[in-house]
């Protein structure tokens, strides 16, 4: 009764100082290591080794109290492992070795005292560990005592203390996890500001021919330094043109990869919608003329100001907007501004080609074209809608599209009202 009541407090001790253990602020690889000490200290044994099982590989996942290397070598590569292994997983065993293996004594829940023989060297428990469901390895505990036996209430206390030994290891596992992550976002960090920086600089080489060759271009059409025949004044407005869609493509491709970036800042100010769909329409207006598509603003009387970066929601419109001339050869373009809800919406409605329902998704999406009559007529840089939508999410909005294939389309930017103080 006395021996038995000197037992649990032990034993209670001994838990209470792995809970401890666990629940302190070191490392959790050397939590594992003080709370094999533990093991090794209360229960007087010679070693206690951890043992991680990856496919018929065993490795040494923390050891405590080994002084010969021979002993752990002996144990991994001869006879040890392969009989450890060979019992069912979830089994708690003890085994007896003399210089070779002599006996198993199955599970130790239906333990029944057993004399060893004189010779007998050692013995060894083994307690599976599992995490999350799934077998991980072994905690091996082994003593040079003979005719040490472990009972089943040892055996009950450190099947308790298996199971926070797994903690630990998940612990560590899930650390690791996190390292891995915070470095790869390092890297992939790292990459983008690199990208921003590398596009920048190719942005600026690439504009300052481009501005020479937009200039010359612009005078030789002028005729400014003589007259030109019409095969001159062709090749003239196809370099003209061509540098502008080259120009066009270098500003979107460094505008989204600095927003990619994190780069990309909103200077925000208090505007007139009005103001701003009246700027964005004059831009636009001669392309719409020239095709003669009539271009229309309806403006709700509930509309009146708005708190965004004006340069780049004229940016989204003149984009919107340019695209549903573009892709509009008879009808009307529309651009209809109304407070609905908490949100400002700018609607481009379209009399156009419509897009089909498969293609919808690609639109948004970097350097991605639908293949129709129209886009190979109308030259674009695959970027303005992407980008859109970049500079949209920048204002905590989005753009959202509606079609039906030939009978037209409506781009919508929402942008979140702030009531103005």
């Amino acid at each position: 009764m006395h021996q038995n009541l000197y037992y649990q407090n032990w034993s209670k001790n001994l838990i209470r100082q792995i809970y401890c253990t666990l629940n302190s602020d070191i490392y959790p690889q050397e939590k594992i290591t003080e709370i094999l000490g533990l093991i090794g200290e209360a229960y007087q044994v010679d070693n206690v080794v951890l043992l991680k099982i990856e496919s018929s590989s065993c490795l040494i996942y923390q050891t405590w109290g080994i002084n010969s290397q021979n002993w752990l070598k002996n144990f991994i590569d001869q006879q040890w492992f392969p009989s450890v292994k060979c019992s069912q997983e979830n089994k708690i065993y003890q085994f007896c070795q003399n210089d070779t293996l002599e006996k198993e004594y199955g599970n130790v829940s239906y333990y029944q005292e057993i004399k060893y023989q004189s010779q007998s060297q050692c013995c060894v428990l083994r307690f599976p560990i599992c995490l999350s469901k799934k077998f991980f390895g072994y905690l091996i505990l082994e003593t040079r005592q003979s005719e040490r036996i472990f009972n089943e209430e040892e055996t009950d206390n450190l099947e308790i203390i298996t199971n926070q030994i797994a903690i630990a290891i998940r612990e560590i596992q899930l650390q690791e996890k996190i390292n891995e992550i915070e470095l790869e976002n390092k890297k992939m960090k790292y990459s983008s500001d690199n990208k921003s920086d590398y596009f920048s600089h190719v942005s600026h080489e690439l504009r300052t021919p481009l501005a020479g060759i937009l200039g010359l271009s612009k005078m030789l059409k002028q005729e400014i330094y003589g007259p030109l025949n019409e095969k001159q004044k062709q090749y003239v407005n196809g370099i003209r043109v061509s540098g502008d869609h080259l120009l066009a493509l270098v500003n979107d491709f460094l505008d989204l990869s600095k927003i990619e970036a994190n780069k990309e800042e909103l200077f925000l100010e208090t505007v007139a919608v009005e103001d701003i769909c009246l700027a964005t329409i004059s831009i636009v207006q001669p392309k719409a003329d020239e095709q003669n598509i009539e271009l229309i603003l309806q403006l709700s009387e509930q509309v009146d100001f708005c708190t965004v970066d004006q340069r780049k929601i004229k940016q989204i419109l003149i984009n919107l907007l340019s695209n549903a001339i573009k892709f509009t050869e008879k009808g009307s373009v529309i651009l209809e501004v109304q407070k609905i809800e908490t949100y400002l919406s700018f609607s481009v409605i379209d009399t156009g080609i419509g897009i089909k329902e498969e293609d919808q998704q690609k639109l948004f999406q970097p350097f991605q074209q639908i293949y129709s009559s129209l886009s190979r007529k109308h030259k674009g840089t695959g970027l303005g809608l992407a980008l859109s939508r970049k500079l949209a999410q920048l204002h905590q909005g989005n753009i959202t599209l509606t079609s039906e294939y030939g009978k037209g389309s409506c781009f919508t930017l929402k942008l979140p009202f702030q009531k103005q103080r």
